[in-house]
């Protein structure tokens, strides 16, 4: 199977593209513009670290992106299969995406070929002997790279490990046991949960985020979709030091939101989005009574009641305390 490049590059605005340092070959990766304003179609959706050569051949097919529970249509409860999902701990690293330089395995990164994790995993790799022959012809292995390099909010003890997450056909995007795979070639994989939904959302109210970041569910039809915990979730917000101040400032100051959102997971960019609505539509408001204010005094007139529209409560009972 291949893909349209030409699509993708007409989409420069929310797909970057880097070409490998020695290989004719290219990888795809969405960016926070695209998640940040939603840009998701056919072609964004599938840039989840997607490795073609020139002609757009595949070369590693990752997942699709995939969303919250209930971020979606097609991932709010009342929408999804009638049927118990596979469900695994989400593991807290980074994906790692297997591709070959000839008969060398080598692991690239969402979106590089030569980030610190990629390097690590592709040393972890190669140090174990594994050679191209090893791994089903036509598939693309899909990794958690955990080492101290993509260390974010879970502690693992100073664990350093790949865990196999998914194998699947380039061509037809169907997958095979990974599982089964891992435990022939000798990787970890995560934890499965055997849980039905209510269970499952009793089991993630409990977790703590600096000890498990959530679960992923996958159903038959391949529909994933991913829930983290709440804490897991507090405390990533705490170690970016993100708040509303944080885009008041960035907003005060005509700097793009982008470099605020690069340490924010993609929870949060709804949230970010609404307080930036909120807070241009603010100055829009005072911006206009302002011009109206300042008219009425350049020209000798009672300007009181521009003021006056601009410190006008909201309706609220009184209150005895």
């Amino acid at each position: 199977m291949n893909i349209n490049l030409d699509e993708l590059r007409k989409r420069k605005k929310y797909i970057l593209c880097k070409k490998h340092p020695s290989l004719d070959i290219f990888i795809w990766n969405y960016n926070k513009e695209c998640q940040y304003e939603r840009k998701w179609d056919e072609y964004t959706i599938q840039t989840r670290g997607l490795i073609t050569d020139t002609e757009g051949n595949i070369i590693a097919r990752p997942f699709k992106k995939f969303f919250n529970l209930n971020e979606t249509e097609e991932t709010k409860i009342e929408n999804l299969p009638l049927e118990i999902p596979l469900i695994n701990v989400k593991i807290d690293g980074c994906l790692g995406i297997l591709y070959f330089d000839e008969e060398k395995p080598c692991i690239a990164t969402r979106g590089s070929f030569e980030s610190e994790q990629s390097v690590w995993a592709t040393g972890y790799i190669r140090k174990r002997k594994f050679k191209r022959q090893d791994f089903k012809k036509n598939y693309t292995y899909l990794f958690e790279i955990v080492c101290s390099e993509s260390k974010i909010i879970v502690d693992y003890q100073g664990k350093e490990t790949l865990y196999l997450l998914a194998v699947i056909n380039n061509k037809t995007g169907k997958e095979i046991d990974y599982i089964k795979e891992a435990k022939r070639l000798g990787f970890e994989y995560p934890q499965k949960i055997d849980k039905n939904l209510k269970e499952t959302l009793d089991y993630i109210k409990n977790l703590k985020g600096n000890e498990d970041e959530g679960v992923v569910f996958k159903f038959s039809n391949g529909l994933r979709l991913k829930i983290k915990c709440e804490d897991y979730l507090r405390l990533h917000k705490v170690i970016a030091n993100f708040s509303t101040l944080s885009i008041y400032e960035c907003l005060k100051n005509r700097q793009n939101l982008e470099g605020l959102l690069k340490d924010l997971p993609d929870e949060f960019y709804g949230w970010v989005k609404n307080r930036e609505d909120e807070y241009k539509t603010k100055f829009k408001e005072i911006e206009t009574h302002c011009k109206s204010i300042i008219f009425a005094m350049l020209n000798d007139k009672d300007y009181s009641e521009g003021i006056w529209k601009i410190i006008r409560p909201k309706f609220e009972l009184p209150s005895v305390k």
